[in-house]
């Protein structure tokens, strides 16, 4: 009988991961599909994308579709705007990524007074919409006369803190305290134990970090249109935002279109495919494992 019953219970057991499996497939696929329909119509000619029923699959491959979305009357991705998104990115998710981490471990680990009070009002600054911020801010950078510069356009982003402390100060908050009392006897002083114990042992959370910010930063777009009134520092955005019609007033082909979109698209997906083990880590792990 206790045979009987492991054998059945085993079965139930592998039946429950199938169906669990099964559906998870079907709703990763459901999600997915305006991911494949928008790689598939990036392939297809205007003619396939407006025929009735909808194609799924292109008949014929149109890879032009890419290079008439970098030039040519069709052109919709200008290499200066790809190239200001990258520095905005890159330089406002570093910077920001700094202040986080050293934040984070501040109040997880030294004690002073109100360090429960300003982690309260960092959990607070999350609820507070950012549209109610931006006059503000925009009056703050006008004055300081960095409108239309990259420090105007990364700066103000860049102190958007309130997440990634958080995010850092709850798993370094995790992490032993005989490590860091261990180098408090070896005498490290608090700046290498920042560089030599926190950053290490927190690159899970520094993964899960980079994964969110860095998608969040790149699909920006209204503190750009604000801080970025030239288009010398117009994000990618801002050139998709009028996407529908070219300089000279013509209608911007679909398929053109659907391929500029993939084309933006596509290092988030490769920054998210590279992290994507160590966002799960650091979304749930500890700091040491």
């Amino acid at each position: 009988m206790t045979g009987a019953s492991h054998a059945t219970r085993g079965i139930s057991t592998r039946t429950t991961r199938r169906v669990r499996i099964f559906f998870a497939t079907i709703c990763g696929l459901l999600l997915a599909s305006p991911l494949f329909y928008m790689v598939a119509g990036s392939l297809m000619s205007n003619t396939q994308l407006s025929v009735q029923p909808p194609q799924v699959i292109p008949s014929s491959f149109h890879f032009a579709n890419y290079s008439d979305a970098f030039s040519g009357m069709t052109q919709v991705i200008q290499p200066r705007s790809f190239l200001n998104s990258v520095i905005f990115t890159v330089g406002a998710v570093g910077l920001q990524w700094v202040l986080c981490i050293s934040g984070g471990l501040v109040i997880a680990k030294m004690r002073f007074r109100s360090r429960n009070l300003i982690t309260a009002m960092f959990a607070i600054s999350l609820f507070i919409p950012l549209i109610t911020t931006l006059i503000p801010t925009f009056i703050v950078t006008y004055e300081l006369r960095m409108i239309n510069t990259y420090p105007g356009l990364i700066l103000p982003i860049a102190a958007q803190t309130g997440f990634g402390t958080l995010l850092f100060r709850q798993y370094i908050s995790q992490m032993p305290e005989e490590l860091f009392d261990a180098a408090r006897i070896d005498g490290a002083n608090w700046w290498t134990i920042f560089r030599r114990l926190a950053v290490p042992l927190a690159k899970p959370a520094t993964a899960a970090y980079f994964a969110i910010s860095v998608l969040t930063a790149w699909n920006m777009y209204l503190w750009p249109l604000v801080a970025a009134e030239g288009g010398s520092l117009q994000v990618l955005t801002q050139t998709l935002a009028v996407v529908g019609t070219t300089g000279q007033g013509e209608v911007t082909p679909q398929n053109v279109i659907f391929a500029s979109v993939v084309i933006v698209t596509l290092p988030m997906i490769l920054v998210f495919i590279a992290v994507q083990r160590a966002f799960m880590r650091g979304l749930t792990g500890s700091g040491v494992e």
